[in-house]
């Protein structure tokens, strides 16, 4: 939580004005963005005393470490500038519509023969754009269809009118010549041809504005157009144009039977409900134009830890923000379920959207309240049909852990469990993989991939496992078993027994005292010790890396090179080692490097300084490469490895070299066989058993993970060298 000192400070000079305000972590990212009339009173609002936050709040509170501020002169100001804040700082605890990448719109082309085509950007290019339409492949069923009524050009052709003739073909320039034309849409009548002058500008401009009347919800106007098209046609004798046009009547009436929604008030209106659950905000929106239903759109925006099933002025507000900001159809009419904080404000932004007025009406009772309900029902229909249809969060929790507990026979449920894999092509490019599930649940943004460096070009699962697991749950053992360890500068104290030792392990000597880093066990025993050379603002090296006898096998080694490396200004840190050691090293997250940098060789001349050594080899840790990671600090509460006994074996091994006493299982594909340290024989559980499901949910997801990490280093290596 931010300092008491700092926060007084901020809250003595903050103004009474509109305004932003952005609330920071102790990493200085941006974690909230809001808005206020007044800055003042908003912003003391969170931290009054014995004031009823909520439980998202008072999670929020807790990890702010700074607040900074932004004046502006009006409120509507104030909500433009939070928008577009928010869509360049995507804070975790603000109200952000997911998956914008995924909208379509309709483009109508402003040309002598525009032509239809499905977009995903709206551009500044004159054209008409109706959307966004969330499901892209509804907008292409549709439009396969209206192609087939109104055979309107969807082609890349750029099509130009050079002289339009009463009789006969006209003239015309065709230019970015994409395609050879005419193409088969002409073919199959689903394309008048307008690139070889056989349908007039003003026919086609028929056609474009039947498909917009059809798309906006006039359907009843375009067959009014077609009955006296039909009529005349009928009249003037030419019957086979007549029945053309009534079999698009005949097609368009069958699509319009299929309408369940009509006001006869011919109103055009937005509906808007949603429900929140799961961290997400579930929205569905109903279209009513003319009249009639013209169609239904769903949204998922985040809302991370606020109350299921609840209803929140926030979340609404923002949604209807982001969503009339894309929107190329803005109704006179928005009703949506509750108040909003600033619905005067939100009102004037949709406005400046849109070329009229729009009210914002929240209806009690009738007509408008029914099918508000009607769209709240959708939005949990839509909620729960994006839940995983293999989960139920609640069972998960409750009952298949406690399964799974028995099973492994732990304390308590293992609330993380996390499921590790390898994977190679006959010994290349080996990789491993872990992924998380948390009560059940996988947590996407805890998997980990690793790239085998102890392992190249030779097929070794037993060993790729223990570098992965080593790599892994060594962050673990450092933070538990180092805590009597202090790290700190070499005292005077030491430096006897520091040159002692450098001399006997034959160590590069000469070192000044200054440079030494130590751990010290108990306040009172060096237990080890290395020298950090700042070569420069890029490089470093550590040298003289030893741990006393008595300490070796208790990783501390570990912790003293973490600690140096973090005390190194230099972005590379730099380690001349003995060959026996270059799994060590690597298996803290060294690199092997074959090119010698500059400044080690004006340190060590040519490395004639290392000829002592038993096949010197160099290696170096980049820091921009290991920053902290948030997956790696949690500890596991059960260890599932793909594979039988032998991979079980191989994985035991590195919790007992780590001194780690976490479970741990494997799972063996071919007969779902479970094997546990307690006992020779496996376990076989029931095919319907939801223990073993989530088992093999893990070990398939872990699976899939590796693998396509696989196949994208196989393609990223085998791909031409520019």
């Amino acid at each position: 939580m931010i300092e008491e000192k700092k926060l007084k400070k901020i809250l003595k000079n903050i103004p009474v004005s509109p305004g932003v305000y952005k609330m920071t972590d102790e990493e200085g990212k941006v974690i909230y963005i809001g808005k206020a009339k007044n800055l003042n009173n908003r912003v003391k609002q969170y931290f009054q005393k014995n004031y009823q936050h909520s439980s998202r709040t008072k999670k929020l509170l807790e990890k702010i470490s700074d607040l900074k501020y932004t004046v502006v002169d009006t409120e509507l100001e104030a909500i433009i500038l939070e928008s577009n804040l928010i869509k360049q700082f995507l804070p975790k605890y603000n109200v952000i519509m997911k998956d914008d990448k995924n909208y379509v719109y309709i483009r109508i082309s402003k040309e002598d023969f525009p032509r239809i085509t499905i977009v995903r950007k709206v551009e500044k290019d004159g054209a008409k754009y109706l959307g966004p339409k969330t499901a892209a492949h509804k907008v292409t069923e549709t439009f396969k269809v209206l192609k087939k009524i109104f055979p309107f050009r969807s082609c890349g052709l750029d099509l130009e009118i050079i002289k339009e003739k009463p009789e006969g073909d006209s003239e015309i320039n065709v230019s970015n010549k994409v395609i050879k034309y005419p193409c088969l849409d002409y073919y199959i009548k689903q394309c008048v041809a307008p690139c070889i002058g056989k349908c007039k500008k003003t026919e086609y401009q028929t056609i474009i504005q039947n498909v917009e009347k059809f798309l906006q919800g006039k359907a009843d106007n375009v067959l009014k157009d077609l009955n006296t098209q039909m009529i005349t046609a009928a009249q003037n004798k030419d019957f086979e144009k007549a029945a053309k046009i009534r079999d698009k009547i005949g097609k368009i009436q069958n699509i319009l039977e299929k309408q369940k929604v009509s006001d006869p008030k011919q109103e055009d209106k937005d509906l808007i409900n949603y429900v929140i659950a799961r961290d997400n905000a579930y929205f569905n929106l109903f279209q009513i134009r003319d009249g009639k239903l013209l169609g239904q759109e769903n949204f998922i925006l985040s809302a991370k830890d606020r109350d299921d099933n609840s209803t929140d002025p926030e979340v609404l507000e923002s949604f209807l923000l982001q969503y009339y900001t894309i929107a190329t159809d803005i109704p006179k009419e928005i009703l949506i379920p509750h108040q909003l904080e600033n619905t005067e404000e939100m009102k004037t932004f949709i406005e400046n959207q849109s070329t009229h007025k729009t009210h914002i009406i929240i209806p009690k009772i009738g007509t408008k309240n029914h099918l508000l309900e009607m769209s709240l029902n959708n939005a949990k229909i839509y909620a729960d049909r994006h839940k995983p249809s293999w989960q139920d969060e609640n069972y998960f929790a409750e009952n298949i852990l406690k399964e799974l507990q028995t099973i492994i026979k732990s304390k308590n449920p293992p609330k993380r469990i996390e499921c590790y894999d390898i994977s190679h092509l006959s010994g290349t490019d080996t990789v491993g993989s872990m992924i998380v599930f948390e009560n059940g649940i996988p947590k996407n943004n805890m998997y980990r991939k690793f790239k085998l460096r102890t392992v190249i070009d030779k097929p070794d699962d037993y060993k790729s496992l223990t570098e992965v697991l080593t790599r892994r749950l060594s962050k673990i053992t450092n933070n538990i078993h180092s805590k009597e360890y202090i790290f700190k500068k070499a005292p005077k104290k030491y430096q006897k027994t520091i040159e002692k030792i450098i001399e006997k392990e034959k160590l590069r000597q000469g070192i000044d005292l200054k440079r030494f880093y130590i751990l010290e066990k108990n306040e009172k025993t060096l237990a080890g010790f290395a020298a950090l050379t700042e070569h420069s603002n890029k490089a470093s090296e550590i040298n003289a890396f030893s741990i006393m006898p008595k300490e070796r096998g208790n990783k501390i080694g570990h912790k003293l090179l973490k600690n140096i490396i973090a005390k190194s200004k230099a972005k590379r840190v730099y380690l001349i080692c003995k060959e026996e050691l270059r799994d060590y090293y690597l298996s803290i997250g060294f690199e092997e490097i074959k090119i010698i940098p500059k400044e080690l060789i004006e340190s060590h001349g040519t490395c004639t300084a290392c000829d002592t050594l038993n096949k010197p080899l160099i290696v170096v840790y980049d820091k921009l490469k290991h920053k902290p990671d948030e997956s790696f600090e949690k500890i596991p509460d059960l260890i599932i490895i793909d594979g039988g006994k032998g991979q079980l074996q191989a994985g035991l091994k590195v919790l007992q070299d780590l001194n780690l006493n976490i479970t741990c299982i494997s799972l063996a594909k071919q007969l779902e066989e479970i094997f546990v340290p307690w006992q020779k024989d496996s376990i076989i559980l029931p095919k319907t058993n939801e223990a073993l499901k989530l088992l093999q949910r893990s070990r398939d997801e872990a699976h899939r993970f590796a693998i396509t990490y696989n196949k994208d280093l196989r393609s990223k290596r085998l791909l031409p060298k520019r």
